[in-house]
């Protein structure tokens, strides 16, 4: 229902302030989910029927994961090194500062107040990789705002240039930075490795090279055996095929199916010749699949206490926020070509990307403790506040710039 009614809600909803994104079948997803149903159950003393219970969810897991591979690889076809390389330098100093900042403004708070009311002497690596979740996942910016507002005012000045280039280099690289969660701090799967000579605990940097080394292999293979084909359809089998079996491994040894999906297209976008094919093909499960991953989100989202809730969701709106800000602030000053950028670029790239689903769902696959629905909570208010005002706050950027003319903020 959700997927057969994408089309007709784009076309009417669409307004002057905004546009869908996605992100508003996160409400489907919590209505639908068992969250939803106990918490009417334990204020309310209402039966809510479940029509998505925990071991539903448990059956799904496998499936999802192999939905998030995809959208992953689809990514990783876009992550080509000679789009960086062409890139504008001021665009890369933003983009640079845009991910510096988050990793230690929002990373920074965030370990302080998680260690300071959360730390119970045990919990260290959990306080470390919720902060470092917090910290990927409030950098990431969106690409579909100024895509909107490119594709419908044929714009070409320098601000809408620069956050149209800023925002999908920014995917790629917090996609990448953000996988490398789950090598450095690795939970479960094979820990030792058993030898004539004994055994082996396995680092936290190996961890890290196996799953790089991994997904290389995978896209590797793939390249040479698909090299020659020429059938569309073989293509888009054998594509769905490596990525179901990419997120299985991911799946099986703890791994991120995104990052390691994203790895693929990667290899294959930079190295295979067939990979404008690959994406023609893959193009098409885009929406239904980013739409199914923003769904499941709301299904695993199990809100924390509420006034933990509350104060935690302004505190990281905030810090995400001051964030862009400083980073557009002092890639500006410190730009060469100052034309190019503005003090207020920062405006223009606090949507967020349904991506941030697919990575809140990842980390809820692996990292099962306390502090996982308080960091999940405050990513996913994060996501629906910035995608509401995501749009509006680019357009007025434009607006005030110049670079749209005729319209009222």
């Amino acid at each position: 229902m959700a997927f057969l009614s994408t089309s007709y809600l784009k076309g009417k909803i669409h307004t002057k302030f905004y546009t869908p994104s996605g992100i508003e079948y996160i409400f489907l997803g919590i209505i639908i989910g068992p969250s939803f149903a106990n918490w009417l159950k334990a204020a309310f003393h209402l039966n809510y029927l479940e029509i998505i219970d925990n071991s539903t969810l448990q059956q799904l897991s496998p499936g999802i994961s192999a939905a998030i591979g995809i959208i992953g690889l689809i990514y990783g076809l876009k992550f080509r090194l000679a789009d960086f390389q062409k890139s504008d330098t001021e665009h890369i100093r933003l983009v640079s500062f845009d991910i510096v900042t988050a990793l230690f403004l929002i990373g920074g708070a965030a370990f302080g107040i998680l260690y300071y009311f959360f730390y119970n002497g045990k919990n260290l690596n959990d306080i470390i990789a919720a902060s470092y979740f917090l910290a990927v996942t409030g950098s990431v910016s969106s690409n579909y705002a100024i895509n909107a507002l490119l594709t419908k005012y044929r714009l070409d000045g320098p601000l809408s240039l620069a956050i149209d280039s800023v925002t999908k280099m920014n995917i790629s690289l917090t996609i990448f930075i953000y996988g490398l969660l789950f090598g450095v701090y690795h939970i479960g799967g094979i820990d030792t490795l058993s030898a004539d000579f004994g055994s082996h605990k396995i680092t936290s940097t190996e961890w890290v090279v196996i799953s790089i080394l991994l997904a290389l292999l995978v896209g590797i293979l793939f390249n040479i055996f698909l090299g020659r084909e020429e059938n569309e359809n073989k293509f888009f089998v054998a594509v769905v095929g490596i990525t179901i079996f990419t997120s299985g491994l991911a799946y099986f040894l703890n791994f991120s199916p995104l990052y390691m999906n994203f790895l693929v297209g990667f290899v294959l976008v930079n190295f295979s010749k067939v990979s404008q094919k690959l994406e023609k093909a893959l193009f098409r499960l885009l929406e239904p699949f980013g739409l199914l991953i923003v769904v499941t989100a709301g299904f695993y989202w199990v809100p924390a206490k509420l006034n933990i809730f509350i104060i935690g969701s302004i505190a990281f709106i905030v810090l995400r926020f001051i964030s862009k800000k400083a980073a557009s602030y002092f890639a500006f000053i410190s730009a060469f070509e100052k034309e190019k950028l503005s003090a207020k670029i920062g405006s223009g790239l606090i949507a967020q990307d349904i991506i941030v689903c697919a990575m809140a769902i990842d980390y809820l696959n692996v990292y099962k403790n306390n502090l996982t629905p308080m960091v999940i909570s405050y990513v996913l208010v994060s996501v629906i506040f910035f995608g509401l005002i995501g749009y509006s706050s680019t357009k007025k950027l434009l607006i005030d710039s110049g670079e749209i003319i005729g319209e009222n903020q």
